[in-house]
């Protein structure tokens, strides 16, 4: 085979060749080319050992600005305390950090607050705390791919944006994300992304 069949796609099964993935996610980039940045912070915060409201708020404000959702951050902002939001983010991050990843555990804690209870507004801000297990799953992606919106959904899509990753790599297809060699869930699914909004 020389492309990634998707299978759940509506009314017919399309094959996406190989070589469209690398072309594909480099459209995504040049449309979110804050997105290395953003990563690089997410993994900073994951990876603190003391996180800060100020930096947490920052970078929700972040995240919603690069989904296109810059007044979803206001509201997070308004409608939770800071005590609600740091305890709600840490476990979220202590899940991301256990051994495997509880990827679904995450997203549900996130969940938890208020107006990031979808799991498009969630899974953005996992994407960014461990982009090598987390990709994104819109309403965009859940119809056209047929992955329910729910987090139980979102781990499915997780899977299935690993196994496609994997096959990426095993092809030995060049990944086009500016340092990275090997293929991870989230470039795929910026990929995929491109692909059903036709970027090119």
């Amino acid at each position: 085979m020389t492309g990634i069949q998707i299978t759940a796609l509506v009314p017919r099964k399309v094959i996406i060749p190989y070589g469209e993935f690398p072309e594909r996610l480099t459209a995504h980039l040049a449309r979110n080319p804050n997105t290395q940045a953003l990563e690089a912070t997410g993994r900073a915060l994951r990876t603190a050992s003391a996180i800060s409201s100020q930096s947490l708020e920052t970078f929700i404000r972040q995240v919603c600005a690069w989904g296109d959702y810059s007044g979803i951050a206001g509201r997070v902002l308004k409608n939770n305390t800071s005590s609600k939001i740091l305890a709600d983010m840490k476990a979220a991050i202590a899940k991301l950090n256990s051994s495997p990843p509880d990827l679904v555990g995450s997203l549900e804690s996130v969940m938890q607050i208020k107006h990031l209870g979808q799991v498009s507004f969630a899974s953005k801000h996992l994407r960014f705390f461990l982009p090598e297990y987390c990709p994104v799953l819109d309403s965009i992606l859940s119809e056209r791919l047929l992955y329910e919106m729910t987090p139980s959904g979102y781990g499915d899509f997780c899977r299935a944006c690993k196994k496609m990753a994997d096959e990426l790599n095993q092809a030995h297809i060049p990944c086009s994300f500016p340092g990275n060699r090997s293929w991870r869930p989230s470039d795929v699914e910026a990929a995929l992304y491109a692909w059903v909004n036709d970027w090119k």
